[in-house]
C-alpha cells in the first residue's frame, strides 16, 4: 500500500536453485540433466547451473585485448543490496514486499526462457514444467499476494499453445513470459499466431520481456564485443523496440484484437521517440506492413498495450502525459542487483509529481488491467 493505493509488482523475480530440477524433473529426464550438469562442470553455482550458456562479459571498454576477463561485483549502484535468498524464499520475499508497500507480486523466472537453448524441445518443456512446479510451491505459500508468469516453448508454437491452454487453469498463473524473437522468427511471423490466439482464449496477457547475454540472445548482443556495460545498457531496449516494431507492424494486435501485451524491464523513456518513428515510416513506406491498418502509435495508444517504467526515470512524468498514464505499469525487478531495492514503489509514484488518481493507475489498476486474475 502506498498514500492510499494498494500496489502490483508486475515483474518481479524468483532465482531458480538448480536443485529444483532434482526434485521436481519427470524422471525419465533425469540423464538429459546429468548432461546439461556434466556442461556446467567447473563453472555451475547454486542459481541456474551457473553461466553455462552465458557469453563472455569480461572486457573493459578501452582495454581491447585484457589479460583476464572482468567479473561484475555485484554492488547494488542505488539504496539496499536486497537479501537474495527472496528469490527462492517466499517468507523472506513477502516480508520484503511489505517493507516496499508491495501488495501482489507477478514474478517471472530469472533464465529458464534461456532453456530454448537446450538441445530439444522435450528436454526444453520437460525442463518448464519442472519449474512451474515449484513456481507452483513458491506462490502457494501466499496466494493472494503471489503469482507466477509461466514460460513456455516458442520455438514449437503449436506445443507452446497447448501448455498455455493447461497452465492456465493453475491458480497461480497470471501471464505468458516471452521473448521478443526466437531463432530466426520475430514476433510478425504468422508462425507464432497459435501463441497469440492460446493467450487470448484463455484471457492471460503476452508478456515480453528479455534477458543480458544469454538466449535467446537480444538484438546488438554480438555487437558489444564482450562489454557487460554496453550489453546490459543496450540490449533489452534494443529487443523490446525490435520486439514492439514487429509486434505492430505484423498486425497482431489488430488479428487479435483482445490480446493483452506487456513490455518489460527496458523502461520507457525511448517509447515517444519510437512511436513517432515508427509513425513516420508507416506513411513513407507502408507498402511493408501490409497488415497494420492504423499508426503504430494509435497501437502504442489501445487499451491492451502495457509497458513497465524503472523507478528512477527522470524522463516518466513525460513519457506518462505523452503515451498516457493508463500504460505504464510499476515493477520492482526484486531481486535483481540493479534494482532500488527497497525504494522503488515510493520512487516510481511520485506524489511531487502525479496526482493521486495517476499513481493509483501506475501502482494498482493498470496492472489489474493487466493480470485480471489478480484480485
Amino acid at each position: 500500500m502506498f498514500n492510499g493505493s494498494k500496489v502490483i509488482d508486475t515483474d518481479g523475480h524468483v532465482m531458480e536453485p538448480n536443485d529444483l530440477y532434482d526434485r521436481y524433473l519427470e524422471a525419465k529426464f533425469k540423464p538429459d540433466l546429468e548432461d546439461l550438469k556434466k556442461e556446467a562442470a567447473g563453472r555451475a553455482s547454486k542459481f541456474f547451473f551457473g553461466i553455462f550458456h552465458q557469453l563472455n562479459t569480461g572486457r573493459p571498454l578501452g582495454v581491447p585485448n585484457p589479460e583476464k576477463p572482468l567479473m561484475r561485483t555485484g554492488r547494488n549502484p542505488h539504496g539496499e543490496k536486497p537479501d537474495m535468498r527472496g528469490g527462492w524464499d517466499p517468507h523472506i520475499r513477502v516480508k520484503d514486499m511489505d517493507r516496499e508497500g508491495i501488495d501482489v507480486a507477478v514474478l517471472f523466472a530469472t533464465v529458464v526462457s534461456s532453456f530454448c537453448s537446450l538441445k530439444t524441445v522435450d528436454f526444453e518443456i520437460a525442463m518448464i514444467r519442472a519449474y512451474h512446479r515449484w513456481l507452483a510451491d513458491y506462490c502457494a505459500a501466499y496466494p493472494e499476494r503471489l503469482k507466477g508468469v509461466a514460460v513456455v516453448p516458442m520455438r514449437d508454437p503449436e506445443r507452446a499453445a497447448e501448455l498455455i491452454r493447461q497452465v492456465s487453469r493453475e491458480p497461480w498463473v497470471a501471464g505468458v513470459y516471452l521473448s521478443a524473437h526466437i531463432e530466426d522468427r520475430l514476433l510478425d511471423h504468422p508462425g507464432l499466431h497459435p501463441i497469440w490466439q492460446a493467450c487470448q482464449d484463455t484471457d492471460l496477457p503476452a508478456c515480453f520481456h528479455g534477458g543480458t547475454a544469454r538466449p535467446p540472445y537480444g538484438l546488438g548482443t554480438f555487437d558489444m564485443t564482450n562489454n557487460l556495460f554496453l550489453q546490459h545498457s543496450a540490449t533489452n531496449p534494443f529487443e523490446c523496440m525490435r520486439g514492439l516494431a514487429s509486434l505492430i507492424g505484423g498486425g497482431v494486435l489488430d488479428l487479435f484484437q483482445r490480446l493483452r501485451v506487456a513490455f518489460l524491464e527496458s523502461g520507457v523513456g525511448w517509447l515517444p521517440y519510437w512511436m513517432e518513428r515508427l509513425d513516420e515510416h508507416y506513411e513513407l513506406m507502408p507498402e511493408y506492413v501490409p497488415f497494420l491498418r492504423r499508426k503504430p502509435s494509435e497501437v502504442v495508444r489501445s487499451e491492451n498495450f502495457f509497458i513497465s517504467c524503472d523507478p528512477d526515470e527522470e524522463t516518466l512524468p513525460f513519457v506518462a502525459n505523452f503515451v498516457g498514464p493508463e500504460h505504464i505499469i510499476y515493477a520492482s525487478d526484486y531481486p535483481h542487483f540493479d534494482g532500488r531495492f527497497p525504494d522503488t514503489v515510493k520512487l516510481t509514484a511520485r506524489p511531487e509529481v502525479f496526482a493521486p488518481e495517476v499513481q493509483r493507475m501506475i501502482l494498482w489498476d493498470n496492472a489489474r488491467r493487466l493480470y485480471p486474475r489478480i484480485a
